[in-house]
């Protein structure tokens, strides 16, 4: 069939469905007064009495079998109810466990009203009647319990989601409205169809089920999700009331496309909302998430499951055969299968990225920043090798996932590979200086050459403070504000002047005539009074010492030096020179003026 056959057949389709709403609308009324006629005179007769008794019967049994349940099991439920509870992940086990006891109560009840339901003689049509209301109970019973597991309306200690406590209660109420609508159009269509033959009535009860239970949803989507999403102005309740309103407009021109439809709203809905929901279990009492980790992998699986389950819904909506979907010759269907297999593939490989990059972020946050030290940090590598780790694992991971996903899809994977490395080895005589620079770099971190946060010179007269480093080239900022991108083939011979310690030597003339050990002394009085003061001791690893150096025609040149951490030497320095000056100063000697004093005799 091509594409305008399928097209004609269609419209067919559709305006055949319009034409069936159209007479359901308006011969439905009618129909639907004589259903009620019919059995409202049912239920006079003597038949109708008996009936009505029977089904009295039925719900006080399933009453009194789920009411001998919960005399045993109350305590339980007590217990779930008063657990304490500081974080909504908290929250989740006392709530699944209330979920649980009231489900097997609810069970309890439906096999119950329905296995005592065998016991009696029904007139046609009745026992039907009461099993579709019994089940009909049993759907809005077990939507209230989600509802209450989820929302918890009155305890907001006990909620799954973030809402306020007066939202929550409207939500509860508008969802479990929509629920009863949509339950009733299920129920009450079929057993007017097949116990009073009233078709019509029946289509027009379940278009307004349906019409009235799409506009309570798009309501609720403004009321409820008017919050902004990520995109900026563009409001999350307008995506969640366009899905509504096309699956509304997908089941006017068929019902079973229409419920495919739904099905796809709600799982892109619980797409959008997933995120904000998942990460709300794992925040703490002061309102914020500390670990990311998990909640990510969580979420990563969450999204995936949502899929798959919306996938097997739909399955079942179709009727089709699962069983034999594994052994099918369609075309089709072996690539739908592949593609799940490449969905569990990338889910896998999305967890694994997630937890190595999560892992490293959370390390890196605890590095300190370079100069916060008087001496280098050890973890101070971890800057410098765990950027380049991040990266390698993003770049693995996606090569393993394309070539694994290659396969999965049926694609021979062996071509591809011999094809990469013969366009690996053409790359390696093409590209020798980036084949050179690469594997450099691999030698100096491996030994440690320098790491983010230090100063480095490297042999061809570039110098600056490791910024930044990559795979293949280090950036160095200089003193005066430039940033050099150096490849690691072009470094040389590397000098780390910010590694373990530095020795500062600086020279002092003073005049000829000085007694050079009361210089000696004062130099060593003045380093230790340094080594002492709270600010500038700590950054001194060995104190101020001083010596005479040399003599030059009227100058006495004296060295002094001092060790301290890399980076420190120029606050000391200048703390000496301080020192030093007004030591001087004190005892009555000034620096050397440089000018030499020649004395000449007079002739005899």
């Amino acid at each position: 069939m091509n594409l305008a056959e399928w097209s004609v057949e269609a419209l067919a389709a559709s305006r055949a469905r319009f034409e069936m709403l159209g007479r359901d609308l308006v011969q439905g009324p009618s129909e639907l007064a004589n259903v009620i006629g019919g059995t409202h005179a049912a239920l006079m007769t003597g038949m109708g009495v008996r009936a009505f008794t029977y089904v009295v019967i039925l719900l006080l049994v399933g009453i009194g079998v789920e009411w001998l349940f919960w005399s045993y099991a109350y305590a339980s439920m007590r217990a779930a109810q008063a657990a304490p509870i500081a974080s909504p992940r908290e929250a989740l086990r006392p709530g699944l466990r209330r979920f649980f006891l009231r489900l097997v109560g609810l069970l309890l009840f439906a096999a119950a009203a329905i296995g005592t339901s065998a016991a009696f003689s029904w007139p046609r049509g009745v026992q039907e009647l009461v099993i579709a209301a019994t089940l009909f109970v049993v759907v809005l019973r077990f939507a209230w319990i989600v509802i209450a597991l989820v929302l918890a309306p009155g305890q907001p200690r006990l909620r799954l989601v973030p809402l306020a406590e007066g939202r929550a209660g409207w939500l509860a109420a508008l969802a479990m409205t929509v629920v009863f609508l949509f339950a009733f159009g299920r129920f009450a269509p079929d057993l007017m169809t097949r116990l009073a033959g009233a078709g019509h009535a029946a289509g027009a009860v379940r278009f307004a089920a349906v019409t009235l239970s799409c506009l309570l949803l798009a309501v609720a989507a403004f009321a409820f999700f008017g919050r902004r999403s990520r995109a900026p102005r563009f409001p999350r309740s307008f995506v969640l009331a366009l899905l509504v309103g096309a699956a509304y407009l997908t089941w006017l021109l068929s019902p079973m496309w229409g419920t495919i439809a739904a099905i796809g709203a709600a799982v892109i809905a619980l797409q959008i909302g997933l995120r904000e929901l998942v990460f709300f279990f794992w925040r703490e009492q002061d309102g914020e998430v500390h670990d990311h980790v998990l909640p990510s992998i969580v979420l990563s699986a969450a999204r995936f499951s949502v899929v798959l389950v919306g996938l097997g819904i739909a399955a079942i909506v179709l009727e089709a055969p699962l069983e034999s979907l594994a052994a099918a010759e369609s075309p089709l269907v072996r690539f739908s299968l592949r593609l799940v297999g490449v969905a569990t593939l990338w889910l896998l490989t999305h967890v694994i990225w997630i937890t190595i990059r999560t892992a490293i972020d959370q390390r890196l946050a605890r590095v300190p920043a370079p100069g916060k030290h008087h001496g280098p940090d050890p973890s101070s590598r971890l800057l410098t090798l765990l950027p380049l780790l991040r990266v390698t694992s993003a770049v693995l991971l996606l090569v393993m996932l394309v070539l694994s996903s290659l396969w999965a899809l049926g694609l021979e994977i062996t071509p591809v590979l011999a094809g990469a490395g013969v366009v690996g080895l053409a790359l390696g005589f093409g590209a020798q200086a980036l084949v050179r620079d690469v594997i450099a770099g691999i030698f100096y971190l491996a030994e440690d050459a320098f790491r983010i946060g230090e100063y480095i010179e490297s042999g061809q007269n570039t110098k600056g403070m490791v910024e930044r480093i990559t795979l293949r080239t280090v950036a160095l900022r200089h003193h005066n504000g430039p940033l050099h991108f150096v490849p690691y083939g072009s470094l040389g011979t590397v000098r780390n002047t910010s590694r373990d310690w530095v020795v500062e030597k600086f020279n002092l003339p003073l005049p000829v005539d000085v007694d050079s050990e009361k210089i000696r002394k004062l130099i060593k009085k003045v380093g230790e009074e340094m080594a002492a003061d709270p600010e500038v001791g700590p950054a001194m690893i060995e104190p101020l010492k001083g010596k005479l150096y040399r003599i030059d025609p009227g100058v006495k040149i004296f060295r002094c030096k001092f060790r301290t951490a890399p980076g420190n030497q120029f606050d000391v320095r200048a703390q000496a020179f301080r020192r030093i000056e007004a030591a001087l100063t004190a005892m009555g000697v000034g620096f050397a003026d440089g000018k030499q004093t020649v004395l000449l005799s007079a002739p005899a």
